[in-house]
């Protein structure tokens, strides 16, 4: 059974630098619900401009927590 959460996130593209350069490698986020979540950042690659990364996102996971999906809502 797929679960999934809702949440924010931002960073600016200095931010993501830091992640580019192996420095970070993954997001801590919370969630809608209030759950904190550490979210690896290459499930967020496809999002990043030339801003950084900005915006609300839904990611769906295993009831074990393994990462299935995510989208930009």
């Amino acid at each position: 059974m797929k679960k999934k959460s809702i949440f924010k996130a931002y960073l600016t593209s200095e931010q993501v630098l830091e992640y580019y350069k192996g420095k970070k490698n993954s997001v801590r986020v919370k969630t809608e619900e209030g759950q904190s979540m550490s979210i690896p950042f290459d499930v967020l690659l496809k999002y990043v401009t030339h801003d950084g990364i900005g915006g609300t996102f839904e990611i769906h996971y295993t009831d074990d927590g393994q990462f299935q999906s995510i989208h930009k809502i």
